[in-house]
Formats: structure tokens, C-alpha cells, sequence
């Protein structure tokens, strides 16, 4: 049985067909000589190199080459302050445009991995994790960034009334009648870099009281600033792998580790504020404690 080949190649293969069969038939007679003999192995492998490129053109070769180099710098072959090969280099390494190594690079960029020098170069940066207390889960978001010299700010992606699932209305306590909450997405930067994908739930009165303020500010400066002081808090931690959707968001690779800082929080009557998960970046980010023996059992 013949193995499956390209389309593009069908006619091109019952033309060899056809040509060897003339030969055959003619031997060395004058029109032989103007029918060439056609290798099929030759066209066969042409097609199944066809169908590999198919294949592969489904990833943009920018973003091939900046997984590469993001791999190389994880694993140091590229250390914090090296130079990377110039945009001319790199384009001859993997034979691409120019226009294509700087969308590569811009990935790095946006991913805080590279920084740019003018008229010297691309630079590996210093990989200086921000981390985040667990001793006080109250801790306001942007005080820790500020804290180790970062610039903490926030994008709102979406801020929408939806009905409340059942295990957020579990969270929350909402009354029978509260039927639907409030859901915000928005993107937590530190400096430039999108570190984390914050994902809050808020019953009706909390988001239409801070439906403006929510859009630029963390979650929690919010409640505290505009009447909806925090008095506790439960949280926990777990690790996941990025979808594509985080993926996008952070500029990372599909699958990359992620931390999942899961939240509720109360007011000074025990009244759900608001709960959610904070989805950050492992290569960027950690959580510790700060413990004394008083504070753990033996």
C-alpha cells in the first residue's frame, strides 16, 4: 500500500508514474530523452517533508524562539547579566527575519525575562522573585510590592454581574434571595511585568459601592479605603499548570507552573467581603511564614 501523500503532490506523482511507464515502453527511442526518469522515493519524501512543515507552521516561529531562549535562560546557559546574540545573530541561527527575532524578543520582554540597552544589546535580567507574606494573609498586595522596590498597579479585564455558582454563594453566605454576585478579572503587575491573574467574587452591595474604584486599585486597599474594613481572613495555597487563556494574560507557556493564592475574606461581623483566587507566576513570584514555637503543636 502506498503511504498517504500530500495532496499538493498527487498529480505530481502520476506524472513519474507516467514518465517512467513512456520510458519503459519507448527504451531509447528520441522521445525517451525527452521524458526524464523520476525518482518516486524522492517526490514521496518531498511530500512527507511538506506535511511536517504543515505541521509545525501551526506554532509562529517567534514564539518557537523565545520558548528556546527562555528555556536557556531558565536553565542558565544565558545567567542574569549575560548578553544574548544580536538580532542580526540570532536571525542567522534560526534562519528568520529580523522582524521575527524582535517579536521574539519582545516576548522575553514582556515576560521580564530580557531588557533591552541602547546601543549595546539584549541583557538577561535579574531574576529577583517579589514574595508574599503568609505570618499576615492581610497584607495589602501593593504595600509587599512597594516593600522590595516594585511598582504594583492593576488592569481590569472584566467586571460583569453574573449568577452566583454554588460554591460561591457557599463562600459568601449570600441570603436565598441573592441570586447573582459581581466577578472581576484583572491583571496585577509589578513594574512593567503581569505577574499575576486575580479573580474576585463580590455580593451586589459591595461591587455597585466600588464598581469605579475596583477598575484601578487592588481588592483589598479598596474594601479597606471605602467602607469595608477587613478584620480576618482564610487563605490557601496550591500549584496548577497555565491554561492557554493565563498563558496569554501572563505571556508565559501554555502549562508553565503556576501559584493559586485561593481567599475569603470578613468584616468585624463575620460577613463574607469577598472571596477569590490569585493566580501568579512561580518564576516570579513565592509565599513565606514567618513562625515561632509558640505557634506550632507538637
Amino acid at each position: 500500500m502506498r503511504p498517504y501523500l500530500h495532496p499538493r503532490y498527487s498529480n505530481l506523482i502520476r506524472l513519474a508514474e507516467l514518465c517512467n511507464m513512456s520510458n519503459k515502453i519507448w527504451g531509447d527511442r528520441s522521445l525517451s530523452a525527452k521524458i526524464p526518469s523520476v525518482d518516486l522515493r524522492m517526490v514521496m519524501a518531498s511530500s512527507s517533508m511538506a506535511r511536517r512543515d504543515q505541521g509545525t507552521a501551526r506554532t509562529p516561529m517567534h514564539l518557537t524562539i523565545s520558548e528556546k531562549l527562555r528555556k536557556q535562560i531558565e536553565s542558565e546557559v544565558y545567567a542574569p547579566g549575560d548578553q544574548l546574540p544580536s538580532e542580526f545573530d540570532l536571525g542567522q541561527l534560526f534562519n528568520v527575519s529580523r522582524t521575527t527575532v524582535r517579536r521574539a524578543i519582545t516576548n522575553l520582554i514582556n515576560q521580564g525575562l530580557v531588557e533591552t540597552q541602547q546601543g549595546k544589546g539584549i541583557f538577561v535580567k535579574e531574576q529577583e522573585k517579589i514574595s508574599f507574606s503568609l505570618s499576615n494573609p492581610l497584607t495589602f498586595f501593593d504595600t509587599e510590592l512597594e516593600r522590595q522596590g516594585r511598582t504594583g498597579s492593576v488592569q481590569n479585564l472584566q467586571f460583569e454581574r453574573i449568577e452566583a455558582p454554588r460554591e460561591i454563594r457557599k463562600r459568601l453566605k449570600l441570603d436565598m434571595d441573592a441570586t447573582h454576585i459581581y466577578q472581576q478579572e484583572k491583571l496585577i503587575f509589578a513594574d512593567d511585568v503581569a505577574i499575576a491573574l486575580d479573580i474576585a467574587y463580590f455580593p451586589e452591595h459591595i461591587a455597585k459601592a466600588l464598581e469605579e474604584v475596583l477598575q484601578f486599585e487592588f481588592t483589598y486597599r479598596s474594601l479597606e479605603h471605602y467602607g469595608f474594613p477587613i478584620k480576618s481572613a482564610r487563605v490557601s495555597i496550591e500549584g496548577r499548570p497555565a491554561s492557554y487563556e493565563t498563558s496569554q494574560h501572563l505571556n508565559i507557556s501554555l502549562g508553565a507552573p503556576l501559584l493559586v493564592y485561593r481567599y475569603l475574606a470578613w468584616d468585624q461581623n463575620e460577613v463574607p467581603l469577598v472571596c477569590g483566587e490569585t493566580i501568579s507566576r512561580a518564576d516570579y513570584t513565592y509565599y513565606s511564614a514567618d513562625l515561632n514555637v509558640n505557634q506550632i503543636q507538637m
